[in-house]
């Protein structure tokens, strides 16, 4: 079930204007085996985690998320992240859980921008503030798209119950 959580203060604006992603993450996860990539122009992400994402722990702090994965993904114009669920395997394995116990908070790091956009099942996100906190599982079957011009950025805070 995705829910909206809260919006948090902007304490990343600075980070963010300054910040190099660490790594290209490609879509050739088992979450995409379903793909036929001949439709696929780009097929990665860029992203960095943990160490790499300069305010890691304030997000941890804003989302009182101790044990949890911090990562920043950049959806690059004319980028489709196709549909997926999550599989928290990081997660699970450092911390010995269940996928039933993992969540993830999704945050918009900028307002949105036309062009922008990421889908649920049963929800379609747009017209998003910066700093807008939304909550979903590894059950959620979900989207990102980029049909705009403008890089699209968000937080992501991987946790568990």
């Amino acid at each position: 079930m995705v829910d909206f959580v809260k919006n948090i203060k902007n304490f990343w604006r600075e980070d963010l204007a300054n910040h190099s992603y660490e790594r290209k993450t490609y879509f050739d996860s088992p979450n995409f085996d379903h793909l036929d990539r001949q439709y696929y122009n780009k097929d990665y992400l860029l992203q960095s985690f943990n160490k790499d994402v300069p305010c890691a722990e304030k997000f941890r702090s804003a989302l009182d998320a101790t044990k949890s994965s911090v990562s920043w993904t950049n959806i690059l114009p004319d980028v489709i992240l196709p549909t997926h669920k999550d599989e928290f395997f990081t997660l699970r394995k450092e911390h010995d859980v269940s996928i039933d116990a993992c969540y993830r908070y999704l945050v918009f790091l900028e307002d949105w921008t036309f062009g922008h956009l990421v889908g649920f099942q049963d929800k379609i996100l747009a017209n998003w503030k910066a700093g807008d906190v939304w909550k979903f599982t590894g059950h959620d079957m979900h989207f990102g798209v980029n049909a705009s011009n403008i890089p699209f950025h968000t937080a992501q805070v991987s946790t568990f119950k």
